[in-house]
């Protein structure tokens, strides 16, 4: 499942190199899978008849190359879900690019760019590319949280999201480390530009190896969102990190400080308001060649799609495990919740829970076939939406490159 939880684009020139004749190494390939099920809230909708059968068909389109210098790819997300009833034909997707390129011994560049077009929070319970947490984080390369907003999915519209950022992790000594990143994120709404808004943000950390398995240092924060009528939301604050080698196979990431928050409101007669709260994320992951296991958690003050600032919180856990030489199963569970905000003389709150799993079995080299069930849940202020429940059933067959 990828919560974390989505891109696509061309890469920034700066950050690619070409894959040699002779070096590089490449993957390309395409999923193609069609299927049946049954969802009993699919939009999250008001209202208490909402359920409907479905079929899905949906591709997932990946190249990836490395060199001696240069790792990036490439991947593509797009399901069409045809409801029996009501809802008529829903789409999501995913697009992504990403690259890492070691330009020498001190400095590595990396990027990414992406976009996404969501509804009803329904990527968030989709398996699909590499296996859930898999991809382990890198201390040299420090991550952007991005915390869900659950006042997204209560909109029954399709949301779309345009992302990129880049940086660099720059060697200082054999124990010291700079890393800068830079980033920005659009968000807009279909049939409306009330809700749209652009994020920017930047991080300069610097790290220090204490030893072969525990590095220590510390961020500066710095996040501007900017709103429809002069509206905007700036944060600034520092955090003290470390990352350590727990075990062989367990790597641990934690963050923890503080960020001060201005609102500017925009409308005359209204005050400015500023608050400081604490800022904490981390994760815990573990990697087997046939079991993974992560867990990551954030908290700290986010600019919304309601144009406030609310405390949000999110936690996950995304699993991994292969039975045997044919099958393996996967499994994903998370809230994310914006605490109590506070716009004129409006207050509120909304938590978004989601649970998935997945069974895989290969049938022969190209064609497999599989289970998938979730469970969501919604909750803001007011009444909420019936809990989605559903499941579905499926063939894949890939085109390309084989497992």
């Amino acid at each position: 499942m990828m919560t974390r939880p989505l891109t696509l684009g061309l890469l920034a020139a700066s950050a690619l190199a070409v894959p040699s004749a002779i070096s590089a190494k490449s993957q390309t390939y395409v999923d193609v899978s069609a299927g049946l099920g049954y969802s009993t809230n699919p939009l999250l909708a008001p209202g208490g008849d909402t359920g409907s059968a479905f079929g899905r068909f949906s591709l997932y389109g990946y190249h990836g190359w490395t060199t001696e210098r240069t790792s990036s790819s490439i991947s593509a997300y797009v399901e069409n879900d045809a409801y029996f009833r009501r809802y008529g034909n829903k789409q999501v997707f995913n697009l992504s690019a990403n690259t890492r390129y070691v330009a020498n011994e001190k400095v590595t560049l990396f990027g990414n760019l992406g976009l996404s077009g969501d509804i009803g929070g329904q990527l968030g319970s989709r398996f699909y590319g590499v296996p859930a947490g898999s991809v382990t984080p890198d201390p040299a390369i420090p991550s952007t949280v991005v915390i869900v907003d659950p006042n997204l999915f209560g909109l029954n519209q399709r949301q779309y999201t345009l992302s990129g950022s880049g940086g660099a992790n720059i060697v200082l000594s054999p124990k010291d480390a700079l890393n800068i990143t830079a980033g920005a994120q659009h968000l807009f709404v279909a049939g409306s530009n009330v809700l749209d808004y652009t994020s920017y943000n930047t991080t300069v950390g610097y790290n220090r190896q204490l030893n072969e398995r525990l590095s220590v240092g510390g961020r500066l924060l710095v996040q501007y969102a900017d709103y429809k009528f002069g509206r905007s939301i700036f944060e600034i604050g520092p955090q003290a990190t470390v990352t350590a080698q727990l075990s062989e196979h367990w790597d641990l990431s934690a963050a923890v400080g503080f960020v001060r928050t201005t609102q500017d409101f925009g409308v005359t007669g209204i005050d400015n308001s500023s608050s400081i709260n604490l800022a904490l994320d981390g994760s815990l992951c573990r990697q087997l060649e046939y079991e993974r296991i992560c867990a990551r958690a954030a908290r700290r003050t986010q600019s919304s799609v309601i144009g406030a600032a609310p405390v949000s919180t999110t936690a996950s856990l995304e699993y991994y495990r292969k039975l045997g030489p044919k099958d393996s199963i996967q499994g994903s569970a998370s809230v994310a919740r914006t605490g109590g905000y506070r716009i004129a003389n409006q207050t509120g709150s909304s938590t978004f829970y989601t649970a998935s799993a997945a069974y895989d079995r290969l049938i022969n080299d190209r064609i497999s076939a599989g289970v998938q069930a979730s469970w969501r849940k919604l909750s803001f202020a007011g009444p909420d939406p019936k809990t989605d429940v559903g499941g579905s059933v499926y063939l894949r067959y890939r085109l390309g490159d084989i497992r």
